[in-house]
């Protein structure tokens, strides 16, 4: 037994003043009675065995002193410590439902096994929480019928798990209220903080945290990676299992097998890399083969949209030019090149739509100047070509200005993004100003290019500058009214980017830049994405509903904004059913896996007043049978 208040103890001195009065006893008169002298005689033993029989039969006192007793003690706050469940309060259920979880073993899903697990720790009022990636409630506060009906709907998701958050999580919830926390999971692979600081963390405040491990001994080979591209698709395969194993990798769209490859032998926990030459237009997918006991990592689904070869207008007066050449390199670009002053014919004779020269123009994506002659010359552009160009830009057309020695003396109307200046002779660095998609492939290595020519030249308002030389810009882009214009300032002829390799694909993303085409990476995600739309009805894999927040944890194809998205898994940790849980391979699991249990303090105050105020009952009772009342 413990006292609350010790220094209430003190109240036990009231006993001192209490005995006290009861050995203080009047002063008796002195008389002689002659028939009492027999009893003179022996007074002073007479009187001491009177006293001491009468202070040990008076119930009176006994009964006083235990109420005395009693009271102080109660002052000073007594308890007890007795074994308590605070699952009768409170029990929050942390639930793992990432990818692993779906592993099977003699054909019981982990999953299944947690949910078991679940329902055997409901009691009193019972929360939920889903430890994906990011930690999500599902229930909170509702009875052990309500909470096994919502665990019997539940299925895995595809994402990764983050139980630290989801446990402090729970903390949160229960605040101050008694209750205990049971996190269920394979204990696979974990996200977020580590589990047994925060273990410690939430026992230290008086909270049950128990964990069961539901993990099995499964088998696994799967893709844990893929590099969507336009034209190509490349396929990484793990196997996770102590053996050789053959693989076949099937790429299916509509049902119909389009390609195909041969069995591959993947050596024990080794990568495996297939490409497939061609991407097909919509929703395909691809199928691992054979099965094993995690399945969401044996198909991968592919988003492409409808390709669209970008329509490019060349103006130019040079013949088979490095940009040319470019171009044509490219899968995604269908190029057209004329020479001025001729805009309706092709280099290859082929004539051109568009009975004039801007509607010419208005039939392509985007149109290139480079390397022209001025008005005047022979083969030069004729008087008002800037002027159709400006209407094509404003309209909305994309318009690309290549610089070339004499640019400054080009009228260019309402095109001439930066103000030119002098032509420097002078050899210098063009470094990035800006990472995008044109030049993220120079982010490990800014200064891309020397040039030993370049125009001084100052910006124009609006713009933004891409690239530089000294903060004198040599790559810049404008809003035309509904178009747009591209400045590139470097002079091929007098640098040595157009023999980079980097060359054809700054333009190839350049091109798509400017005519705004999609990313296919864009349309091909990896699960535990949130994103942020417009409220909308969402299709999922598994369901369809309105909402303005979409989180793909699932594996399968997603249609919103009017487009549809592939999202797989793609994670190798995930993927890693095969090894041990992380709680067994840390030296202190034993505490980690240890059952916690807590005691409470039982106060006794109440019960010792109770008797208190039985003993003044009976003392009253006494004292009026004695008569003294």
């Amino acid at each position: 037994m413990g006292f609350a208040n010790t220094a209430g103890l003190l109240a036990l001195a009231s006993l001192i003043p209490f005995i006290i009065l009861y050995l203080r006893k009047p002063r008796p008169q002195d008389r002689i009675i002659p028939s009492l002298m027999f009893i003179l005689q022996n007074k002073k033993t007479s009187r001491q065995s009177d006293f001491l029989r009468k202070f040990l039969t008076n119930l009176l006192f006994f009964i006083q002193l235990l109420a005395l007793i009693g009271l102080s003690i109660a002052i000073a706050e007594p308890f007890v410590k007795i074994p308590y469940d605070v699952s009768l309060e409170n029990t929050i259920l942390v639930l793992d439902v990432s990818a692993s979880m779906q592993a099977e073993e003699g054909g019981l899903m982990r999953f299944d096994k947690a949910i078991r697990e679940a329902k055997k720790a409901l009691s009193g009022k019972n929360s939920i929480i889903l430890a994906e990636n990011v930690p999500l409630i599902v229930l909170e506060d509702e009875n052990s019928e309500t909470a096994s009906a919502i665990l019997d709907n539940l299925q895995p998701k595809a994402t990764t798990t983050n139980l630290g958050d989801s446990m402090l999580l729970a903390k949160d919830m229960l605040q101050d209220r008694p209750g205990r926390i049971v996190v269920i999971s394979d204990f696979n692979n974990i996200d977020g903080p580590d589990l047994l600081a925060v273990k410690k963390a939430i026992i230290s405040e008086e909270i049950i945290v128990n964990f069961e491990d539901v993990s099995n001994n499964a088998e696994n080979a799967g893709i844990i990676s893929m590099d969507v591209r336009k034209h190509s698709i490349k396929v990484f395969v793990k196997n996770f299992n102590s053996v050789r194993k053959k693989i076949n990798l099937k790429l299916i769209k509509d049902k119909n097998v389009i390609a195909e490859s041969e069995d591959i032998e993947v050596l024990p926990n080794s990568v495996e890399t297939f490409m497939f030459d061609d991407t097909p237009a919509g929703v395909s997918r691809i199928e691992l083969k054979p099965e094993d006991d995690l399945d969401v990592d044996n198909v991968a689904y592919i988003s492409a949209p409808l390709k669209k070869r970008v329509s490019v207008l060349l103006i130019t007066n040079r013949h088979k030019t490095n940009l040319e050449n470019a171009l044509l390199a490219s899968r995604d670009i269908g190029l057209n090149v004329v020479n001025p002053p001729v805009f309706s014919i092709n280099t290859d004779g082929s004539r051109l739509e568009g009975a004039t020269t801007l509607q010419v123009f208005q039939k392509h994506d985007v149109v290139i100047v480079h390397q022209i002659g001025k008005v005047g010359i022979k083969k030069g552009i004729l008087p008002g070509t800037f002027q159709d160009l400006s209407s094509y830009a404003k309209n909305g057309g994309k318009l690309i200005i290549t610089a070339q020695a004499d640019l400054n003396k080009f009228n260019m109307i309402d095109l001439d993004i930066v103000n030119l200046k002098t032509l420097f002779q002078d050899t210098k660095r063009v470094c990035v100003d800006a990472i995008n998609e044109m030049t993220k492939q120079f982010e490990n290595d800014i200064c891309f290019s020397t040039v030993s020519q370049y125009f001084d030249a100052g910006p124009d308002k609006d713009i933004h500058v891409i690239a530089s030389i000294s903060e004198i810009p040599i790559l810049a882009v404008k809003e035309h009214f509904k178009g747009k214009i591209f400045y590139y300032g470097i002079i091929d002829e007098a640098s040595d980017f157009r023999t980079l390799p980097a060359y054809p694909i700054f333009w190839n993303s350049l091109i798509n830049f400017m005519a705004e085409t999609e990313d296919i990476r864009d349309f091909n995600v990896k699960t535990g994405k949130i994103v942020t739309i417009n409220q909308q009805r969402v299709k999922t894999p598994s369901s369809s509903f309105r909402t303005s927040r979409v989180i793909y944890d699932e594996v399968g194809i997603y249609e919103l904004n009017d487009k549809k998205f592939a999202v797989n898994l793609l994670d190798e940790k995930e993927s890693e059913v095969t090894k041990e849980s992380v709680l067994k391979e840390k030296s202190e699991s034993a505490e980690v896996l240890k059952e916690q249990g807590v005691e409470k303090n039982l106060s006794l105050s109440v019960l010792i007043l109770i008797g208190v105020f039985l003993l003044l009952c009976f003392e009253i009772f006494y004292l009026k049978r004695r008569g003294d009342i």
